[in-house]
C-alpha cells in the first residue's frame, strides 16, 4: 500500500525531486553503466516537465554510494522529494524498482516494481517517470506529454553502447575517457545511424579535448564540427544538438550572434539543464551582461549544487565580473568539493594572482599543476613567477612548456601569456597573434587578463589592438 503525506510548501509553485543513483544489484559489476544510465535518463525525462525542478545529475550522483538519511540528502539539494530505487538484470530480464520519498517527514509517497525484458527498457522508464510526474501533480497534458516523452531512440543495443558513452564522457578527465566515449557513440550510430544525440556527445567530447589541450585543432575541430551538423541535421528539436551548435560557435568561430540563437533554442528545448545554463552563463559573461551571467550561473547550481564544471564556470563568471571576493570564494568553494579536481585549485590561484597574494597564488597553481600537467597549468604557473619577479622560474616553465609541445598540445597563448608577465611585449604579442589566427578559446578572456594583470602603458598599445580583433 502507497503512503502519502502532505508535500512541502513551495516556492514559485514549483515541485522539486532528486533522483539518487539507481543501486546495482546485478552479479556483473560491469552493469554499473546500466543501472548509471537508467538513473540519467529518468532525470532527462523528468527535466523536461514544466513545473517541475529537477536536480542535475552531477549534484545527483555525488551521493552514489553513500548511505546517508534521505532527509538530509534532500537538505542538501534543496529539494522536497527524493526518488530512489534499484536495477537487478540477469541476462534479458530486468527488475527495476523505485521509491519516492517526501523529505519533510522521510515517508514513502508512492513505491512501484517493475519486471521486464530488455527490450522494454524505454517504457519501464516512460512508466517510473509517468507515475512521479502523476503522483506530484505536475500538468501532463496533450502535447506537452509527448514532448515530455520524447526517445531518442528505441533501439536497445544501441541505447545502451550510449549508456557507456555517458559513463566515460561524464567522468571529465583525460583524452583516455574521452577517446572510450567517442568509441561507445560510434558504436552506438553503428547500430542506430539516426541517433542524433550520440552525435551531440561526440562534438561534446572533441570540443572539450581540444579546448583542455588533449588534442591539436587540427585533430578534434573538424570532427567536432562534423558531429554538431550531423545531430542538427538528424534532430534540431532537441537541447543537445543545439548546445553542441551553441558552444561550437561561442568557443571556437567566435560567432556571438549565431550561438545566442542556438543557446535560445536550446533553452526553449529544455529549461532544466544545469550544464546548459552553465555554458550561457559564460556566454553572458563573454558579452559582458555580467547580471545575467550571474543569474544564470546561479540557475546553474541551483540544479547541480555539486557540479564541478558548473562550479568552475561559476569562477570564470565571477572573475569576468571583475567580482574578485567571490571568485576566490567559488575557488575555495571547488576545492573543498573536490580537492583533487585541478580546476578548483586553478580558479582559486589566477584570483589570488589578481588579489597579489602571490604565496597563497603559488600554493594553489602548484597543486593543480600536480593533478594535471598541461599548458593550461603551466601556463598559469609560468605567469605567477613572471608578475611576481621571479624571472629565472618563469623562464624554467617556458623550457618545459616548449618541451612538453613534443608530446602535447601547448597552444600560443599558454606560451604567449608567460612572454607577457615577463615583459617581452614583442615576443608574447607573436604568439598571442597566432593563438587569434587560430582562434585559440583563451583569447576570448584576453582582455580580463589584461586588465588584472599586464600593463597596458607597458606594451605600447598593442594589447588593446590585439583586444579589438577579438571584438565581440
Amino acid at each position: 500500500m502507497i503512503e502519502k503525506s502532505a508535500p512541502r510548501a513551495q516556492a514559485a509553485g514549483k515541485v522539486s525531486i532528486a533522483v539518487l543513483p539507481f543501486l546495482n544489484l546485478s552479479n556483473d559489476i560491469e552493469q554499473e553503466f546500466f543501472s548509471d544510465g537508467v538513473t540519467e535518463e529518468i532525470i532527462n525525462v523528468l527535466s523536461r516537465t514544466p513545473n517541475l525542478l529537477v536536480a542535475g545529475r552531477t549534484s545527483s550522483f555525488t551521493f552514489k554510494g553513500k548511505n546517508q538519511d534521505l532527509r538530509l540528502i534532500g537538505e542538501k539539494l534543496n529539494v522536497d522529494h527524493i526518488l530512489e530505487g534499484s536495477v537487478r538484470k540477469s541476462g534479458n530480464t530486468l527488475r527495476i524498482t523505485a521509491q519516492l520519498i517526501n523529505v519533510a517527514d522521510g515517508y514513502n509517497m508512492w513505491s512501484e516494481h517493475y519486471d521486464r525484458e530488455l527490450k522494454d527498457i524505454f517504457d519501464i522508464q516512460d512508466e517510473i517517470a509517468l507515475s512521479i510526474l502523476k503522483e506530484v501533480k505536475v500538468q501532463l497534458l496533450g502535447d506537452e506529454l509527448g514532448n515530455t516523452f520524447k526517445r531518442y531512440t528505441n533501439n536497445t543495443n544501441a541505447y545502451q553502447l550510449y549508456l557507456h558513452g555517458r559513463f566515460y564522457h561524464n567522468k571529465f578527465a583525460g583524452v583516455y575517457e574521452y577517446n572510450k566515449a567517442i568509441g561507445y557513440f560510434q558504436s552506438a550510430l553503428e547500430v542506430e545511424p539516426s541517433y542524433a544525440i550520440a552525435y551531440a556527445g561526440i562534438a561534446s567530447c572533441y570540443l572539450n579535448m581540444w579546448f583542455y589541450r588533449h588534442l591539436p585543432a587540427s585533430d578534434a575541430l573538424a570532427r567536432m564540427k562534423q558531429a554538431t551538423e550531423q545531430a542538427l541535421a538528424l534532430d534540431s528539436g532537441i537541447a543537445e544538438s543545439n548546445l553542441a551548435l551553441a558552444r561550437m560557435l561561442m568557443l571556437y568561430e567566435w560567432d556571438f550572434r549565431g550561438a545566442s540563437v542556438a543557446f535560445k533554442k536550446a533553452l526553449e528545448q529544455n529549461w532544466n539543464t544545469a550544464d546548459l545554463h552553465g555554458q550561457y552563463a559564460l556566454y553572458r559573461a563573454l558579452t559582458d551582461d555580467y547580471a545575467k551571467a550571474e543569474e544564470q550561473i546561479a540557475l546553474a547550481l541551483s540544479l547541480e549544487p555539486f557540479s564541478l564544471i558548473n562550479n568552475f564556470y561559476a569562477g570564470y563568471v565571477y572573475w569576468i565580473a571583475g567580482n574578485l571576493e567571490k571568485a576566490i570564494e567559488q575557488g575555495r568553494k571547488l576545492v573543498a568539493l573536490e580537492p583533487t579536481f585541478w580546476g578548483g585549485h586553478m580558479i582559486l590561484g589566477l584570483n589570488l594572482i589578481t588579489s597579489g597574494d602571490y604565496p597563497a597564488a603559488q600554493d594553489a597553481l602548484e597543486a593543480a599543476l600536480e593533478i594535471n600537467y598541461n599548458g593550461i597549468t603551466l601556463s598559469a604557473c609560468g605567469a605567477l613567477f613572471g608578475l611576481s619577479g621571479e624571472t629565472e622560474s618563469a623562464r624554467d616553465i617556458l623550457t618545459q612548456m616548449v618541451a612538453l609541445s613534443k608530446t602535447q598540445v601547448v597552444a600560443n597563448y599558454d606560451m604567449g601569456i608567460v612572454y607577457a608577465s615577463l615583459g617581452d611585449t614583442d615576443t608574447a604579442v607573436g604568439y598571442f597573434q597566432k593563438a587569434i589566427a587560430e582562434h585559440e578559446p583563451p583569447m576570448l578572456f584576453f582582455k580580463y587578463i589584461v586588465r588584472d594583470w599586464l600593463s597596458e602603458s607597458g606594451s605600447g598599445g598593442r594589447y588593446e589592438e590585439l583586444i579589438s580583433q577579438v571584438a565581440l
